[in-house]
Formats: C-alpha cells, structure tokens, sequence
C-alpha cells in the first residue's frame, strides 16, 4: 500500500485509487470518495484508523482484532450477491502491522441518517425502505451471516430511493471464530436487542429487532428508548416495554409484533415482509403476529375449548331436525325440537296415518297407529 503526500485531494492508495472527497467517519475510520485510476471509475473507499494510532504499541490484541474485523467485512460483503447490499470491489492490505483498506461501490443518496434529519418519513416510505433492508438481512441470514449493527448510519440510499445496508464489519458469520473480547460491547447500544444486550448471540431475530426499531425511529422521529448515556439506554433497553408509537398509523402494529423481548415470538422474515408490504401498499392488514382476546365474546354461547388448545373457540351446533342416525359414529349432540316424543318417526305428524297400523311396524310401536297399546 503508497500513499503519495499528504493533502487529501491528492492521496493516492495502493497506486490506484485516488481520494477525493471525505463522505464520513466515526471512532474506527473514514470513508472516502475515490476515483479509480486503473478503471476510471468513482468507488467508495473505507479507511479504518483507530482513534489512537498508537493503539498497536500498547493494544497490540486490540489492533488485531480491529484488523480482524475489517476483513471479516469484506469477506461476509463478499459472499453476498444481492442488490440490496454494497457491493466491495478490492481489499488493500499491507500485511502484519497495517490495516487494510476496503474498496466498495459509491452510493451516493446518502444515509438514512441524513434522511431523517430533515424529519420523520411516512409509513408507507419507512415500510418500503424496511421491506428493502429486510431483504438484505435475508440474503445474508441464508448465507449464514448476522450482521449485528443495523442502524440508520448503516442504510445508504441510491438515487433512485433504493436502500443498501452496508458495514458489515461486526457480523457474526456461521463457521468463524468469534471476536468479541470480555466486557466489549458489539454494536450500537440503542439497536441492539435485549438478547444480545444481555451477552447472548442472538440470531436472525436479533436483526429483526434492530430492523423493527430503526424503523420506529424513522416514523415516530426519536427513539423510544434512548437515554443520557449508554449504560441508562442499555438499562431501558433490556427492562423497560416499548411505548407504542403514536404516528406510525398501520405500520404501528407491526413494529410492536416484532419488538417483543422474547426472540422466539417474533415473526419470521417472511411474515414481516408480507406486513410491510401491505403497509407499502396502503392496504390494511394484519400484524405479523396472533393475538388473542380477553374480552368476553359477542353474540350466540359458544361451547368452551378442548383442554390445551389456543385460538378462538368453537361453536356448538345449532339445533337440527333430526337427530343422530342409529350407529353412526360419536358426535355433537344436537338438540331435539320441542314437541317431538322419543320414539316417534320423523317427520310432520299429518303423515303419519292415524287408526291404522303402518306397514313394517311391530304393533307395540307406539307409531304403529295412532295411540296404539305399548308393549308392557
């Protein structure tokens, strides 16, 4: 890896890629816009700088593991195909010691960070951008990846309004050795989901929840759950409810299915995808969860429900105007007509014939004739 001066506008990496213009940065780097000399074309570019850079002398474990991280990114980005997810170009590493550089595609809408410093968005925008971002996490959840820090910093939007979710470089990839430290927290406090605010791995339900409550940030305007500082949003995060949002219309009921503290009664991807799009749409439909009432049923009594079974309850049989046929198999016992008594043949009384027997009747039944004598 060169780099030749020391003016940003004339920085050139690896002999090739010449940067240009910073887009952004945090704790652990920069990003860059670069042209590439080779392929005359503009890309992205990450630097990742601890913000020590004296970090290898005395954390030579830390520099590692930061190191470690930055290809682990671009190992996961490429296994993924999908137009939803950034897409790398090249990896510039130096070897021991340095820390690489990761050449990706240039997108350049802006994050939905920046979006939503001009406001909140409607329901149906926020959904379509979560119905995207959702099918990022779905490519990699299939690919055995997690990415673990989905976040508005994290969704990059093309011009054509397109989400991308990019920064993978903390993602739980399936078969890999972990990189987490004792103590460390991975992720940003306000999206990380309980299970994984208490020390768990989580899982693909752990992104939804991340998902779920960028979203909520995106319609409500400010996160329900944010504190002063990391250890009270932490605290909220893992004891206190979500309050239900007050804007978000139908998509209300969608985000609150998802964040649930349990991981396993969160809805499947599938089932989210489908509740956004009718929120997308304009269509109103149902939350992707199963509710059940507590407030007592309306109309006709209803039979109670076999013993450990869930749901609503079933109906008894309205009263017919028969009754069970002779041997046939156990069943609902339907009420018998007023009026009717036991042993006497179907039908109105006008056809059964009075002062005579009915052929193949024993002369004891009592509808043999009309008020016949019965047998002792």
């Amino acid at each position: 890896m060169s780099e030749d001066g020391r003016d940003p506008a004339r920085r050139v990496v690896d002999g090739r890629f010449e940067l240009e213009t910073r887009l952004g940065g945090g704790g652990m780097g920069t990003v860059w816009r670069a042209r590439d000399l080779v392929l005359h074309r503009l890309v992205a570019v990450k630097e990742v700088r601890p913000p020590d850079r004296d970090l290898a002398e005395y954390d030579p474990e830390g520099a590692r593991m930061l190191r470690e991280r930055v290809l682990r990114e671009a190992r996961a980005l490429a296994r993924l195909d999908h137009p939803n997810v950034v897409t790398i170009h090249h990896v510039v590493d130096g070897g021991e010691g340095t820390y690489p550089w990761l050449v990706m595609e240039l997108v350049t809408g802006g994050s939905l960070a920046d979006r939503l410093e001009r406001g909140p968005m409607t329901p149906p925008e926020a959904a379509r951008i979560g119905r995207g971002v959702l099918a990022a996490l779905r490519a990699a959840h299939d690919a055995g990846i997690e990415h673990r820090d989905v976040k508005p910093a994290n969704v990059l939007i093309r011009p054509d309004g397109r989400p991308v979710l990019t920064d993978f470089g903390i993602a739980a990839i399936r078969g890999t050795s972990t990189l987490t430290t004792t103590g460390s927290l991975i992720g940003t406090a306000d999206f990380m989901a309980p299970e994984r605010v208490s020390g768990h791995e989580g899982g693909a339900a752990s992104d939804l929840w991340s998902l779920a409550m960028m979203l909520y940030t995106a319609v409500e305007g400010h996160h329900p759950l944010r504190r002063g500082t990391t250890v009270a949003t932490l605290a909220a995060v893992l004891h206190e409810d979500v309050p239900p949002p007050v804007r978000a219309g139908a998509l209300g009921d969608v985000l609150m299915g998802v964040l649930v503290r349990d991981p396993a009664a969160r809805p499947t991807a599938d089932a989210l995808d489908r509740a956004l799009a009718a929120v997308e749409s304009g269509r109103t439909g149902p939350a992707p969860t199963t509710s059940y009432s507590l407030a007592p049923p309306s109309g006709p009594p209803t039979a109670p429900a076999a013993h450990g079974t869930f749901g609503p309850t079933r109906r008894r049989p309205a009263p017919g105007p028969t009754r069970r046929p002779w041997g046939a198999r156990p069943g609902p016992v339907r009420a018998r007509p007023s009026g009717r008594r036991r042993g006497r043949p179907p039908g109105p009384a006008a056809a059964r014939p009075r002062g005579g027997r009915r052929r193949g009747w024993p002369r004891w039944c009592p509808g043999a004739a009309g008020g016949g004598p019965r047998r002792p």
